[in-house]
């Protein structure tokens, strides 16, 4: 019974976050498919949830700067932080309320900034952790972890130095979401599955923005037609990032737990044992304690990543619309891509687009939609995945997570890995050129 149990909602998590399906034309996850009929169907209702939350947000939030502790861990967990975090949540969730109702300055009503935001980004990040965290556990709950990781334990060990079960990790975020990626990361690693550092390594390496994501921007870059080489740049960009920063000391992050270790076994890694392990893990699962803590994690993602996210997102597209600090910060860049055999004006538009993604990676595509390059682009496209750490999602989230992310390490990590990935892509991208794949 256990191991029918185990198959059943195993395979149901394989198929709602890993099969893609085509419905209408559109070739996507289930998860991706549900997040469009929801926005494009109920976007109204999505916008009141959110004003619902910002208004919660603004005034537990204010509350628990008064109080400092509530009598209830949930409270606790959702309103009580630092000065700086509980002043970016009431920020963010003061600017949707503004862009919401018409009211403020037009650099945080503009279309390209806070509309941007709340408009377009937020509506489909709320869906999405809903319809993600509610779905994650068919994944990671019902033994599906175990069972893989068993199996591949000795590859992940040898070429990440991770445990087998971040195998799931990595798929969840290569083809479904890097946010829920992260999320999930985190819940493994207050679980028990994870040590900081491994938790550190897995977070920073595989959390790449889904693939339906990665079309979209491919579609825009004119791209389309070679989609798979485009993806596949990023997957072999990643897991070079992946193997080096693995071997890098973070003497910052500890191999400690955060309680009591889920060792994987030592026994011989057979099929068999690996569903006798599966299997255990599914029986002593329960499906109503699964909801009720996966609802939990929505409430606590709502008020308190979704907010920030809003905020610093905002924050960073008015600097990029309003302001040259972008042009500034990466004139350093510019001898190199010189160096490289760039034009002056390919160069002016590819180094900002290459430095932008911190805010959010959506402003490289942005920066570079219109470069005559197609090598420009294709650099820039698939770099903005492989740079990983981005303020408006997946850098805050890290942030606020439980592994002890500061935001000192968002920036060292989002440097890192451009200097890491950047040869790599732009080795395979002349390649394309030289093969007449790609154009120059």
């Amino acid at each position: 019974m256990a191991i029918l149990k185990f198959g059943f909602y195993s395979l149901l998590g394989l198929l709602a976050f890993l099969a893609p399906i085509s419905i209408g034309g559109e070739s996507t996850i289930i998860m991706g498919h549900i997040k469009t009929f929801v926005i494009t169907g109920y976007s109204q209702w999505v916008k009141a949830l959110i004003i619902a939350f910002s208004v919660t947000t603004i005034i537990g939030t204010l509350l628990g700067l008064i109080k400092k502790n509530f009598n209830d861990q949930l409270l606790n967990e959702l309103f009580i932080s630092n000065k700086l975090i509980s002043f970016l949540r009431i920020c963010g969730s003061v600017m949707f309320l503004m862009i919401s109702f018409k009211w403020g300055p037009k650099y945080i009503l503009n279309e390209n900034t806070g509309g941007l935001m709340a408009l377009d980004l937020l509506p489909s990040l709320m869906v999405t952790f809903f319809i993600g965290v509610l779905l994650m556990p068919l994944l990671t709950s019902f033994g599906l972890v175990e069972f893989v990781g068993t199996l591949i334990a000795p590859i992940m060990k040898k070429v990440f130095r991770v445990p087998g079960f971040a195998a799931i990790d990595a798929l969840a975020s290569f083809l479904g979401d890097g946010t829920i990626g992260i999320v999930v990361t985190d819940q493994q690693y207050q679980k028990g599955y994870y040590t900081q550092k491994q938790a550190v390594i897995i977070a920073t390496s595989f959390s790449i923005v889904g693939i339906s994501f990665a079309a979209v921007v491919a579609d825009i870059l004119k791209f389309s037609s070679i989609f798979w080489i485009f993806y596949g740049t990023i997957i072999i960009s990643t897991i070079v990032a992946g193997f080096i920063i693995a071997r890098l000391p973070l003497k910052k992050f500890k191999n400690e737990y955060y309680k009591n270790p889920i060792p994987e076994s030592s026994e011989k890694r057979s099929l068999k044992y690996a569903l006798k392990i599966a299997a255990k893990t599914a029986s002593e699962t329960s499906e109503i304690d699964m909801i009720k803590d996966s609802f939990s994690k929505i409430l606590i993602i709502y008020v308190t990543f979704i907010p920030i996210i809003m905020g610093v997102g905002t924050i960073g597209l008015v600097l990029a619309e309003y302001t040259a600090f972008f042009k500034y910060i990466s004139m350093p860049l510019l001898p190199i891509l010189y160096l490289l055999g760039f034009s002056k004006e390919v160069s002016q538009q590819m180094a900002p687009a290459l430095i932008v993604g911190f805010s959010d990676m959506y402003l490289p595509t942005l920066f570079i939609e219109s470069c005559k390059s197609e090598l420009g682009r294709f650099i820039v496209g698939t770099l903005s995945f492989a740079q990983l750490i981005f303020l408006s999602e997946t850098g805050m989230i890290l942030v606020n997570s439980k592994i002890g992310f500061s935001f000192l390490d968002a920036i060292k990590f989002f440097i890192l890995r451009t200097i890491i990935c950047f040869p790599v892509i732009y080795i395979i991208g002349l390649s394309l050129v030289k093969l007449g794949i790609i154009g120059n």
